[in-house]
């Protein structure tokens, strides 16, 4: 098959939605690779796997239900989110005006959600990896009731004591990356870089 059948055949694609896309995406890696080393004591090459594997993850679900989204949005809303990525700009139309609520409101609830997806993928991760040993022997599910029982005697509850530390690494990876990316975005509209 030619080039330009296979060009012709693909339709148009958003080059530079992509290449934005890998430039964030490796931002978010190296810090989140930097802060998951310092908070969870990691070598170098294992926090940039793990901050690698966990941001991938979160961006192929994340396009994923984007491209799911916009397929049942209303037409007037569907041409303005196909109008900013492919073009970085807004159409006036009906939406037009409540665009900001609507892109705040998106950009909240997509931090929480990578973070949840992050987070759960660190600790299948680390479960896959075998870091975190899971027994569940009858004696191991005894020993487990009592040691709960005890801690929570103590009002100490195991589930924040043991996911604490994670947790709260991936939260502030999340938060580091999320902001250098707003950082990014912004200086790349103010800059007109890319066309835009």
């Amino acid at each position: 098959m030619p080039i330009n059948d296979l060009l012709s055949e693909l339709g148009i694609l958003p080059l530079r939605a992509i290449a934005v896309q890998s430039m964030l995406l490796m931002v978010a890696i190296v810090l989140e690779a930097m802060v998951l080393r310092q908070q969870l004591r990691l070598g170098y090459r294992t926090s940039m796997q793990y901050a690698a594997t966990l941001n991938l993850l979160a961006t192929s679900l994340g396009w994923v239900a984007f491209l799911a989204i916009e397929a049942v949005l209303p037409l007037a809303l569907r041409s303005q989110v196909i109008s900013y990525v492919l073009f970085n700009r807004f159409y006036i139309n009906t939406w037009h005006n409540a665009l900001p609520v609507v892109v705040v409101v998106v950009a909240i609830a997509a931090f929480f959600v990578t973070y949840w997806i992050k987070l759960q993928g660190l600790l299948w991760l680390l479960q896959l990896l075998g870091q975190k040993p899971v027994e569940n022997t009858p004696e191991a599910i005894e020993s487990d009731r009592r040691q709960r029982y005890e801690r929570a005697r103590r009002a100490q509850i195991e589930g924040r004591q043991g996911n604490s530390p994670r947790a709260l690494a991936m939260l502030q990876a999340n938060a580091a990356s999320f902001t250098a990316i707003l950082v990014v975005l912004l200086l790349i509209n103010q800059s007109g870089v890319l066309g835009w």
